[in-house]
């Protein structure tokens, strides 16, 4: 009977993680769209290469505004709805109009190429901001709906649906789908639009579903002040966990490589594809159309690492929340895949790491990558550098989520009295000093030299 239980509960906490996160694979796939083909389309239409980069200037801007612009909105939002729902549903909306619009662009401007041109830059801007919107708002969905001890399982299932969703949309991109689906566009970015649009509404649609999220209900003696929620963001700027401050400060750098990878990784291949067959014969427009598929074909496969490592690499990691777990002595199994199983598990017990480790690990992995590109002229070595950089991408959606995740639902479990000073952390106004939480307390089985190895009390509240 325990047994079945157990099973039960697994099975039903599977369903959370999937109803949960799956929109993030969907809107993963739209993402890909933008960041393995936005180059080349934009090329195609005349944009000039040295004026490209200001383009994708959108997705750290809007980044920089809208995720803590939504993080305070959505906080204190009273719909009946949910707090996160209306702007995953907004934010939604937004995103398949620009795709729409990004497909059909010479469509809709009548062949004008200037025209042309900025209609598709204002699309790919107005859709970043977007896409923006609706990550802040499903990342924190799960940061409200799960429990600390869950956090870094369902972040890591989000890192799996963002490896689901790159595989999906760079294996689109690297096929024919002009004559696979003829009916869904006339050209590949038509067809890859329209089927990225659909994923994303279907994913979306599946989430807000199935996730139940309670409406934000406002003492009658509280003022919605949004002013004092913009002052408070700033202020907290100063006060925050130590742990937070220094994930923010290894993410801004960390991503500083990131950008140029995610959007110059299919035209890097490309170009490379160009230069080794520029003798070959045929139109340049042709050449370059087998480079882009070259490159959409490295994708793939730095897709497909990082799906495979975000399955893999959990298992080798262990968070504060959870601690490192011990291996249970028990009596010794006649049978042979028992004893297969147990030596499996400690093995696998010996080479876990915590995930910061596993954080920084992986950023090494990155920027030893990125040197190897200064010595590389082949195609294959290149989607080889780009496969290994699947490994690191995993980890980037995964372990800095699960940090901050963490953090906050640890911050927001401690006692009323360990709350006092007050700043906004994502839903409840809850800050603590930044000796609350070091990140020694994360490094080492949970608990660091600094930190007191006490257990603290749940809240009675």
């Amino acid at each position: 009977m325990r047994g079945d239980a157990t099973q039960s509960t697994r099975a039903a906490e599977l369903a959370q993680y999937v109803s949960l996160t799956i929109a993030i694979a969907g809107l993963q796939f739209g993402w890909s769209v933008e960041t393995g083909f936005g180059t080349p389309y934009l090329l195609s239409l005349g944009l000039r290469k040295s004026l490209v980069s200001l383009v994708w200037l959108a997705g750290p801007l809007s980044g920089l505004i809208m995720q803590p612009l939504v993080g305070i909105l959505s906080d204190k939002s009273t719909s009946r709805f949910g707090r996160r729902r209306p702007f995953i549903v907004g934010s939604t909306v937004c995103t398949v109009l620009c795709l729409c619009v990004i497909g059909w662009t010479r469509q809709i401007t009548g062949g004008h190429e200037t025209l042309t041109i900025w209609l598709a830059v204002v699309a790919f801007y107005f859709m970043d901001f977007a896409i923006n919107c609706l990550q802040a708002s499903l990342r924190a969905i799960i940061v409200d709906v799960l429990p600390a001890s869950r956090q870094d399982a369902g972040t890591a299932w989000a890192s799996r649906m963002i490896g689901v969703g790159n595989v999906t949309g760079y294996l689109m991109g690297f096929l024919d789908l002009v004559h696979l689906l003829p009916f869904l566009g006339s050209t590949h970015m038509q067809v890859l639009t329209t089927i990225a649009s659909t994923v994303l509404g279907v994913t979306v649609a599946i989430t807000c579903y199935f996730t139940p999220e309670k409406p934000l209900v406002r003492p009658p003696t509280e003022a919605n002040d949004s002013l004092e929620a913009f002052r408070a963001l700033f202020t907290s700027l100063r006060s925050l966990p130590l742990v937070i401050k220094r994930t923010f400060r290894i993410q801004l750098f960390a991503w500083i490589g990131w950008f140029p990878f995610l959007f110059y990784g299919t035209t890097y291949v490309a170009d490379l594809y160009v230069a080794a067959h520029s003798t070959d014969g045929g139109s340049e427009a042709e050449t370059m159309e087998r480079g882009t598929r070259a490159g959409s074909l490295a994708m793939f496969v730095h897709a497909l690492a990082s799906l495979a490592s975000s399955l893999i690499l959990p298992m080798f990691t262990y968070s504060a929340a959870v601690g490192l777990p011990q291996q249970q002595p028990g009596p010794r199994s006649l049978s042979v895949l028992s004893n297969i199983k147990r030596v499996l598990d400690g093995i696998r017990a010996r080479l876990m790491v915590s995930l910061p480790t596993m954080w920084a690990m992986s950023l090494v992995i990155f920027s030893l990558a990125m040197l190897l590109t200064l010595v590389t002229s082949t195609v294959f070595v290149a989607s080889m550098i780009l496969a290994i950089c699947g490994i690191s991408w995993a980890v980037a959606m995964w372990v800095p989520f699960s940090i901050i995740g963490e953090t906050i639902r640890g911050v927001a479990s401690l006692p009323y009295e360990s709350q006092m000073h007050a700043a906004p952390v994502s839903g409840d106004y809850v800050q603590l000093s930044n000796n609350d939480i070091p990140m020694e307390v994360i490094d080492d089985h949970g608990l660091g030299q600094d930190a007191d190895p006490q257990p603290v009390p749940p809240s009675t509240e």
